[in-house]
């Protein structure tokens, strides 16, 4: 199977971004939670706040999750076990008496992103987790680079919020006794290194640009947490304002979308909301699929999921029938499951930590999960391994079989 690699392309695309509007809905997902069991602050029909805490972990009660918009619960959807599936807003006025936003206790960082609901944009290694309310990194790592074609500029993005920005930063580094490593690309505008804030550039391509790739080179051994750096900039202007922002910048791309084009909106939005603001129909008359995230690392959602920068607009309509070498070879498909794994050179360059991937791949297929550890995959979750299924003639999701080990090997920890 060929693979060719995509070119980065944000010189291509347009220098504004457009401000969307008309958000009829937005929603907190259990997919950016699984397993979460939630002890709701809210019920169906009750009016909210943006920035009103929802809901808080059950079993960790002091990480809180807040509100993106104002307007009211249209419903609150339940998973397996009484997992959350999903907690959707209805835009419009609150209809309740606004209150006057305290400032940020700024002496204890912790408390305040807690009990704001900043918590949850920060992910730990290993596991790639919302990590415990007491527990102390050895480094946190701001990600800045993403190896997802069209992916949104951070020069663009945090044009006017440089401060904002620098604001975060400082909040950062309340959180550890290490360094905070800023990882950009060469040509965005330079971060300030200081105090214990170290500034990296990597390329921005896959799989380079991924965050297990800078934690292998400059903290692979102890406890890290990674953050977006638009979710920096929600911290620092919530210290400076008082305010919560649950504002994204996001680009829209895709087949199925025929003008690529950063677009602010908010975390949560209803997806086609979003490209109704837009005002342009993807797809013209075909069936479209539509993605949270990239066409690699995303999923089928009607709603912008809470660490993606992208939405996917792919087209829905069947594929034409193919014959190939390597379909007849393996007897049918060369990516439906349970075909053979036939190694490629294209793999060797497909992981963003230096391990060998085919041994990776054959103790993930059978759930071998000593051999999974030993090969290193606690460096991992599921955006590293994604160039695996993309490239594997298995048709094998390694992102969900690496899912189910680091889990297991969590629940053993």
């Amino acid at each position: 199977m060929l693979f060719k690699r995509p070119q980065r392309r944000h010189a291509a695309m347009p220098v504004d971004i457009v401000d969307v509007t008309g958000i009829g809905s937005a929603a907190l997902l259990g997919s950016d939670c699984p397993g979460l069991r939630p002890d709701l602050s809210v019920d169906k029909g009750d009016r909210v706040r943006a920035g009103q805490i929802l809901f808080a972990d059950r079993n960790r009660p002091q990480i809180r999750f807040a509100a993106p918009i104002s307007g009211m619960i249209q419903s609150v959807e339940f998973g397996a076990r009484r997992s959350l599936s999903a907690i959707v807003i209805k835009a419009g006025a609150p209809d309740i008496p606004a209150e006057t936003a305290s400032a940020p206790d700024a002496a204890d960082m912790r408390k305040t992103l807690l009990e704001t609901g900043h918590w949850p944009a920060f992910r730990s290694r290993p596991f790639g987790r919302i990590p415990d309310p007491d527990a102390v990194p050895d480094a946190i790592f701001v990600t800045m680079t993403d190896p997802d074609p069209h992916a949104p500029n951070p020069r663009l993005v945090l044009a006017g919020q440089q401060a904002e920005f620098d604001r975060g930063l400082d909040a950062l580094q309340q959180l550890t006794n290490g360094a905070v490593h800023v990882c950009q690309t060469n040509g965005q505008d330079p971060v300030t290194a200081r105090d214990r804030v170290q500034v990296h550039s990597f390329p921005d391509r896959h799989p380079f640009g991924l965050a297990a790739a800078h934690i292998a080179r400059l903290h692979p051994q102890g406890t890290v947490w990674t953050i977006g750096y638009q979710d920096v900039t929600a911290i620092g202007q919530f210290l400076q304002t008082g305010r919560y922002s649950a504002a994204r910048v996001i680009t829209v791309s895709g087949p199925g979308y025929p003008d690529p084009h950063p677009a602010r909106t908010v975390q949560g939005a209803a997806i086609a909301d979003v490209l109704a603001g837009l005002r342009v129909k993807a797809g013209g008359d075909h069936p479209v699929r539509l993605l949270s995230g990239s066409a690699l690392t995303g999923w089928d959602s009607a709603y912008l999921g809470r660490y993606h920068n992208q939405v996917t607009v792919l087209d829905a309509s069947p594929p034409a029938p193919r014959s190939t070498l390597l379909s007849r070879f393996a007897g049918g498909s060369p990516s439906g499951p349970g075909r053979a794994l036939f190694p490629t050179g294209a793999l060797e360059h497909a992981l963003p930590t230096d391990m060998p991937p085919v041994p990776l791949m054959r103790a993930l297929s059978v759930g071998d999960i000593e051999a999974a550890e030993r090969l290193g995959c606690l460096d991992l979750i599921e955006e590293d391994v994604a160039m695996l299924s993309a490239l594997c003639t298995s048709g094998a999701d390694y992102g969900s079989l690496l899912r189910g080990i680091l889990d297991d090997l969590e629940k053993a920890a």
